[in-house]
């Protein structure tokens, strides 16, 4: 029975990713004309998908990867006034190892924390950052969660320099901590 209950939690795993990974307009799908059972199931599929970190998407591929580059910080207010500005794990910044280990961190926030249909996270993700970076002596007073993105040009033509670098900030959610919420 135990056995059975591990292989039955192992293959529903196997489905979910599958589910997830496999792109509508592979050949054998199309060639079965499974398009619609595809996407039916991976729309019934995704939040559970999602909940349970096996979530996959085909963004940075062709033939339409993701033109943006994004990153989530909080900027910590301290009761003395200090600032202090705390960022997502980013990938440039981390050993193999470590990128392998935090991943999941990073994609959560650039793809997920900003969000406006997550906002119900918000508070929460600003309690722990506070955590994070307290200070018994000078505690955290205020969280600013801002976005950033800048937008991939096209290449230019031969000859031509790329455009510079153009980031937008957006705090898109503000958090005052509570004494209760700091240990």
């Amino acid at each position: 029975m135990k056995r059975a209950i591990i292989s039955s939690f192992l293959l529903c795993g196997l489905g979910i990713m599958a589910s997830q990974a496999i792109p509508v307009d592979f050949y054998p799908v199309t060639a079965v004309h499974g398009k619609a059972v595809l996407t039916s199931l991976r729309d019934g599929l995704s939040r559970y998908a999602t909940a349970l970190g096996l979530r996959q998407d085909w963004m940075m591929f062709a033939p339409n990867p993701m033109r943006e580059n994004t990153f989530i910080d909080a900027e910590i207010t301290y009761r003395s006034g200090r600032k202090h500005i705390w960022t997502f794990p980013q990938m440039q910044e981390l050993g193999y190892a470590e990128r392998y280990a935090k991943e999941r961190y990073r994609k959560f926030a650039n793809e997920r924390l900003w969000v406006k249909e997550n906002a119900a996270i918000w508070p929460d993700a600003a309690r722990f950052i506070a955590r994070l970076n307290q200070d018994p002596s000078d505690p955290p007073q205020i969280v600013k969660l801002a976005h950033y993105r800048s937008i991939i040009p096209w290449a230019p033509p031969p000859g031509e320099q790329p455009p510079p670098e153009r980031w937008e900030r957006e705090v898109f959610f503000t958090y005052t901590v509570n004494p209760g919420d700091l240990p």
